[in-house]
């Protein structure tokens, strides 16, 4: 049985991707500022800050993963527009103590990191390859940027073995942000309008999707730097999106 440890395990997509290694049959820990719902936490999960290296430390020695999979951070691009030294901060710093962690254990594992299609900005079109050049346009796309610089400095530098999952629009229960799940709220009262033109599009997957993505990624990829991304291939416009949601209400 191989050993995964999900740092954000109770976030949006953490969740879905602890069900989605359990189910593969992987043995699961799972570590996050937030304790799991209705329970505390036990030896299987760990409360407490990425940016606390005595706390990075413990969950390490403790779980002895064959993988680490970084869904850890904040998520919202409007977010950092308006605090782009907290964004940064919360992108990069836990991350690194994840990462020296790692390649200080007698058998590093290998560390997946959940970034997103936000590093390539406005690609001139979808579906996106991983070899087109990064060019992000928001705080969040410049550090999910540099949290991928940093898995190339500690693979070129102490040899740990890492790959990157790059995100595209994710949806599914439990999202309480983004446009899928601002037009279904607005819906639910009542309101069926749309905002902007309808043309604006994005490449949509299910959470339980990306999840998926990330076992595979886990269980079949070489840890060699690679980078994935992890996206249905399909633009779908905002227009269309919404006359579903509106369809199903």
């Amino acid at each position: 049985m191989k050993t995964v440890l999900i740092c954000g395990a109770q976030g949006f997509i953490g969740r879905r991707t602890v069900l989605a290694f359990q189910q593969a049959g992987w043995q699961v820990f799972g570590a996050g500022r937030s304790a799991p719902a209705g329970r505390a936490a036990d030896d299987a999960y760990f409360r407490g800050h990425f940016e606390d290296r005595d706390f990075v430390v413990r969950v390490l020695q403790h779980a002895r993963p064959d993988r680490v999979v970084f869904i850890a951070g904040p998520s919202s691009v409007q977010e950092s527009f308006l605090n782009p030294v907290e964004d940064f901060n919360r992108q990069t710093l836990p991350l690194i103590q994840v990462l020296d962690g790692a390649r200080l254990m007698d058998r590093a594992p290998g560390v997946v990191l959940v970034s997103s299609a936000a590093v390539y900005g406005n690609p001139a079109s979808i579906p996106v390859s991983e070899d087109v050049a990064c060019n992000p346009i928001s705080p969040y796309g410049f550090h999910k940027l540099h949290q991928e610089n940093l898995l190339k400095e500690f693979s070129a530098l102490y040899g740990l073995p890492i790959c990157t999952a790059r995100v595209f629009s994710t949806y599914g229960a439990g999202l309480r942000q983004l446009a899928v799940w601002d037009v279904t709220r607005r819906a639910l009262r009542g309101d069926v309008t749309l905002h902007g033109t309808g043309e604006e599009s994005r490449d949509y997957l299910h959470v339980s999707d990306v999840a998926a993505a990330l076992e595979q990624i886990c269980r079949l990829a070489d840890f060699c730097g690679e980078s994935f991304n992890v996206a249905s291939g399909v633009e779908t416009p905002m227009a269309c999106v919404a006359a579903r949601i509106f369809e199903v209400i």
